[in-house]
């Protein structure tokens, strides 16, 4: 009799198990001094059980640099989907549940660090200089729409330049995040939303002044 499958529910849950686990290992030890076994034995699971969803250490750390990264990505990108918030709002928002979950996961920001560290490194350089290249792409991407909606509708001055200054809140965001994983005492949120209000006032568009009419062009001729 052949041996039952794993349904997929139980696979998907299971797959995510061993991620978790994977991300508190590579966070704590690094991924030099990390083996699977100590993957396994954080999941609570035998080492074979890791190799029947990953082949080897390295193929786990690439699908965990994907989950990892697609977490923070998704959680930006639903924080604002809301239809009743304008373009600013949304991008304020997505901003700031990336500043809260930083201080969330501080723990697990090494894991961030193994990451850069790693796409210096021969075995992972390529793949992972593409992924980095094509992640920042996204965040940019996000965030210079919402601006190019904030100038369609008006909210954001004509004088921004929605790529440009997108690449830079994401410079900021990285960091911010760098700072609060070195200095302890540092606080991402109040010094990313302070950030976040002068950015706000900078980019929004002038309000309309009062419009000229006939009481306004006879007191000009008085003058």
């Amino acid at each position: 009799m052949a041996p039952r499958k794993a349904r997929p529910d139980l696979k998907e849950s299971r797959e995510r198990e061993i991620l978790e686990a994977a991300a508190r290992v590579f966070a704590e030890r690094g991924f030099r001094g990390t083996r699977v076994v100590d993957i396994a034995r954080q999941a609570g699971i035998g080492k074979g059980t890791v190799y029947e969803y990953f082949r080897s250490k390295e193929e786990l750390f690439l699908r965990l640099f994907h989950w990892y990264t697609e977490q923070a990505f998704r959680s930006m990108v639903d924080t604002a989907e809301d239809p009743g918030l304008s373009p600013l709002s949304s991008l304020r928002r997505s901003c700031d549940s990336l500043l809260s979950s930083c201080r969330e996961m501080q723990d697990l920001y090494p894991l961030t660090m193994e990451f850069w560290s790693a796409s210096t490194a021969s075995e992972f350089r390529e793949q992972l200089t593409r992924e980095f290249r094509q992640l920042y792409e996204m965040f940019r991407g996000v965030l210079a729409d919402m601006l190019r909606e904030g100038m369609a509708q008006g909210e954001v001055g004509s004088h921004v330049e929605p790529e440009a200054l997108a690449a830079v809140l994401v410079g900021a965001l990285d960091g911010i995040f760098l700072q609060a994983w070195f200095d302890p005492e540092f606080d991402p949120v109040a010094a990313g939303g302070h950030f976040l209000d002068v950015l706000t006032l900078g980019i929004r568009a002038p309000k309309p002044g009062p419009k000229e009419g006939p009481h306004q062009e006879a007191k000009e001729g008085q003058s």
